[in-house]
């Protein structure tokens, strides 16, 4: 509700209200001072907003270069967030210039990375002066000091073998052992140890973090009887098996980024509180090196409280939460030992028969590799309440928000088209069936639905026990009386696995006269479906080859930062899995009466934002928006374009002999080919064949074609794979890099894009602008002599 700023009526004495209220019509006077309060509001708002102007932390976008001339700093272009931040430590920065701490946090104020830099020279080999020894560095007594032992690394000395986790860190931001001189000249990404070098390691990575999770269990399974007890008699005597990705699929776990920029005095970026991927070696507690506390936490949480009140989250990447009925007290670490867990890095490919060690009872053996965690204790009991009860925080990567992700979000709107909505919330822990339950009655509500899921759970959905029509393909439909809303609340990424592909029908098409049918058409004029956050997927009864979204007679199906499972990630065994349709819309539009056919007056708008997508297959009664997405068909740079997938198509039996629908784009990937009736836009990048059927109609400006059989429209400042080369980290769904271009990509695909950019589905986060911001910085800030190489950790 809008508080009005000069709420001059009110001030009124009470007199003239009630003899205003006597008028005819009442209200005059209340009418005129209205208008009044409008205008003396717009005054208020923008006195205040002068006065936000003053200040670079509440300014206006547009005032950051005049703020910045003030203080002298030459203007920079690129995302607004790191414009504001380079403008507001100036001064910090020209105080401190010259430092490490300057620099790190000079580089992170204008990419938002994590950052960590090292002067080169001070990891060069020397050999001590037998006349000025260095106690500190080693030797026998009284030439070493009490705290060297035969794990630390000397300067100067060989590699000890002795220590994995310490090896971890050989040619890594953190490496601690001697290098000889390298005196090659500097190159992009590479280590060079020499005087005048200084390393500028980069994470560009995001690290996203699931608040709260539930593991796929594979079960609780007896100790191995081959175990020699003599030998190790504090084996666990049952292992519960956990995947942390909740559909099963391998995932690299991240840690957290831990760097505080506003932190006085500064401070380098320390080990292990970086936002890449957690090494094996260093979760393992044995170990001299070893540093579990700064990746795992273990603590324990009511598990009959619904809304999960005494659940403590820590600062680490992954959390494990224990039921603290079956395990009270048994947190790690405790503040005093002895410790009633260890923890242990492995490679848990198959699972605990792979240990060389067996599992002891109360140790959890992780491999963050693929994302599998195993738990050793004493009875099945414990097990079987690990199964039912245990919950992950966990943290993974990926480049930016394309597809779901726990990203911060607003709250709901009150409204929807001008009509007040019916607010449903979801919270799985106070109730597992409360996504079904909220789609009760959607048929008939008079008012917009808005479901808001308040958890980063998996829900079951089957619209086939919600009731509906049957379309003419045989399956239900959701009937929509109005507008149907579905959507993360901040900072969730729920997944919803379904039964049955999600159709959406109007409730009412054909009415019984021209009163009623106008009042239809007014309904279905504005008929939207919205979803938005969320991770849609195939349950264990989904219908094999069918699409996730089967139908949408409607006037607009919106999908805004969602994943629509298409498979394809990879396998334990290095192989790819199977790619899977994500849409499928016939025209006709489904309806079995040829009444209701023909009263249909719509062509449904699908709209694309942000969201990672299998192939769609669509047919050309539809409109197509596609925006900073990836539709991916599981075709990589390496396949020929011929007999590459179709990515975009018609919903014909034969993709190779049918149409898509007219398509607007604005920065897309495409793995697979595309076939659409017409399309206009800028920045995609087509990887396969793109062929459209109306050349003649649409421009394509700022993007990547194959070359390789195209059938463009007009195109302008486009390059061909034949004149450019093209190149992903990953082109593989659920890696970490998936969809980032890598640095040996031809620079016209990096820098040319829409707003001299990327093109590409991450064109929006604006890294080559990055790229030349901290350039010219650097020529400002770094120290005389200094040269700086940038290298990319991820």
């Amino acid at each position: 509700m809008n508080v009005k700023r000069v709420p001059l009526y009110e001030r009124l004495p009470e007199i003239y209200r009630i003899k205003d209220e006597e008028q005819s019509p009442p209200g005059q006077l209340r009418s005129y001072l209205a208008l009044v309060e409008e205008v003396f509001g717009a005054i208020h708002e923008n006195i205040e907003s002068l006065y936000h102007d003053l200040f670079i932390e509440t300014c206006n976008d547009w005032v950051i270069p005049y703020i910045g001339d003030l203080l002298g700093t030459s203007h920079l272009s690129g995302d607004p967030w790191t414009l504001r931040a380079d403008v507001a430590d100036t001064i910090v920065l020209r105080r401190r210039k010259g430092t490490l701490g300057a620099i790190e946090l000079l580089t992170y104020n204008l990419t938002r990375w994590g950052v960590h830099c090292v002067e080169l020279r001070e990891n060069l080999l020397w050999n001590q002066h037998l006349n000025h020894q260095r106690p500190d560095e080693g030797g026998k007594p009284p030439y070493a000091l009490p705290s060297v032992n035969r794990h630390m690394v000397i300067r100067g000395g060989t590699v000890t073998l002795r220590d994995p986790a310490l090896l971890t860190l050989l040619n890594t931001p953190f490496d601690p052992f001697a290098h000889t001189a390298d005196l090659k000249p500097p190159s992009f990404g590479n280590i060079r140890y020499n005087l005048p070098n200084l390393a500028i390691f980069l994470w560009r990575l995001e690290a996203y973090r699931i608040a709260v999770a539930k593991p796929l269990s594979r079960g609780v399974y007896p100790r191995d009887a081959l175990i020699d007890m003599t030998e190790y008699p504090d084996a666990a005597a049952h292992i519960a098996r956990f995947e942390v990705h909740p559909m099963g699929e391998p995932i690299r776990l991240f840690n957290t980024h831990r760097f505080d920029p506003d932190k006085r005095p500064l401070v380098v970026t320390q080990i292990d509180e970086t936002p890449g991927p957690i090494p094996l070696a260093r979760l393992t507690g044995d170990s001299p090196a070893g540093k579990p506390v700064e990746y795992v936490a273990v603590e324990t949480y009511d598990n009959t409280d619904p809304t999960l009140g005494t659940l403590d989250i820590s600062e680490v990447g992954l959390q494990l939460h224990l039921p603290e009925s079956d395990f009270p007290g048994e947190i790690w670490p405790k503040p005093t030992y002895p410790q009633v867990w260890s923890i242990r890095g492995a490679n848990l490919c198959a699972w605990e028969t792979g240990l060389q060690t067996p599992l002891n009872n109360h140790e959890i053996a992780i491999d963050p590799i693929i994302g599998r965690v195993v738990i050793g204790v004493n009875t099945s009991d414990e097990g079987n309440a690990l199964v039912d009860h245990l919950l992950l925080t966990y943290t993974y990567g990926a480049v930016g928000a394309v597809g779901a992700h726990p990203i911060s979000r607003p709250p709901s709107s009150q409204e929807w088209n001008g009509e007040p909505v019916d607010l449903r919330e979801v919270n799985f822990h106070q109730n597992p069936n409360g996504l079904q339950d909220a789609l009760d009655n959607i048929h008939s509500s008079p008012s917009p639905i808005v479901i808001e899921i308040h958890d980063s759970m998996t829900h079951e959905l089957d619209i086939s026990a919600i009731g509906g029509t049957i379309d003419e393909d045989g399956g239900p439909n959701l009937q929509l009386n109005r507008s149907l809303i579905i959507r993360a609340a901040d900072n969730q990424r729920p997944i919803i696995k379904l039964a049955q592909p999600l159709r959406f029908r109007p409730a009412n098409v054909k009415g019984a006269n021209d009163d009623e049918q106008k009042q239809f058409d007014a309904v279905m004029a504005n008929l939207t479906v919205r979803l938005e956050g969320l991770y849609l997927t195939r349950g264990d009864t989904f219908p094999a080859g069918e699409p996730l979204l089967a139908r949408a007679a409607l006037h607009s199906l919106e999908i805004i930062g969602c994943t629509l499972d298409p498979g394809g990630f990879k396998e334990l065994d290095g192989a790819r899995a199977p790619i899977h349709p994500s849409i499928r819309l016939k025209k006709p539009y489904g309806f079995t009466d040829p009444d209701d056919e023909e009263a249909f007056n719509q062509t449904p708008e699908i709209i694309l934002q942000r969201t990672v997508t299998g192939p769609l297959f669509i047919d050309t009664g539809y409109l197509l928006f596609l925006t900073d997405s990836i539709i991916d068909a599981g075709s990589g740079v390496n396949d020929d374009s011929a007999t590459a997938s179709f990515s975009v198509s018609g919903a014909g039996v034969d993709p190779s002999d049918s149409w898509g629908p007219s398509t607007q784009v604005n920065g897309i990937t495409v793995f697979g080919r595309m076939r659409v009736e017409s399309i206009s836009g800028r920045g995609g990048i087509w990887v396969h064949t793109l062929e459209v059927l109306n050349n003649q109609k649409g421009c394509i400006r700022f993007s990547y074609f194959s070359g390789n059989g195209d059938r463009l429209p007009q195109n302008l400042g486009c390059v061909k794979g034949t004149e450019a080369r093209l190149l992903f980290v990953s082109e593989i769904f659920g890696n970490p890099a998936y969809g980032q271009l890598a640095h040996t990509t031809d620079f016209r695909i990096r820098e040319r894009g829409p707003n001299d950019d990327d093109m590409g589905a991450f064109g929006f986060l604006l890294e080559a602008h990055k790229w030349r911001n901290i350039q010219i910085r650097y020529r400002e800030f770094m120290p005389v002599g200094v040269r700086p190489l940038l290298i990319p950790v991820t």
